[in-house]
């Protein structure tokens, strides 16, 4: 072999590592990404179901409060037959 192929096969041993190494780094990155991702995802979820949560303490606290002062009863009648289906499926499975 002559001086200037030995110099480009170095070259381009020189140039796979860095690529192996660019690649490494890609995947050890690539795992950090998907991790934070992941614990994004995981955070929320959790506050979808802090939210949900809410939405169903502002209802119920709207509806005791319709029914302490005499306002809105319409919307607590409401809010009272729909517990109560809720109530009467819950039995139903349970007598299943």
């Amino acid at each position: 072999m002559t001086a200037q192929e030995n110099a480009v096969i170095n070259e381009l041993k020189k140039k796979v590592e860095q690529l192996i190494t660019l690649y490494i780094s890609s995947l050890e990155r690539n795992r950090e990404l998907e991790a934070e991702v992941k614990a994004v995802r995981d955070r929320l979820e959790t506050l979808k179901n802090e939210n949900n949560k809410l939405k169903e303490e502002i209802k119920t606290l709207k509806v005791a409060k319709a029914i302490s002062t005499g306002e809105g009863s319409a919307e607590a009648r409401n809010r009272i037959n729909q517990l109560v289906r809720e109530i009467d499926k819950c039995i139903a499975l349970l007598n299943n």
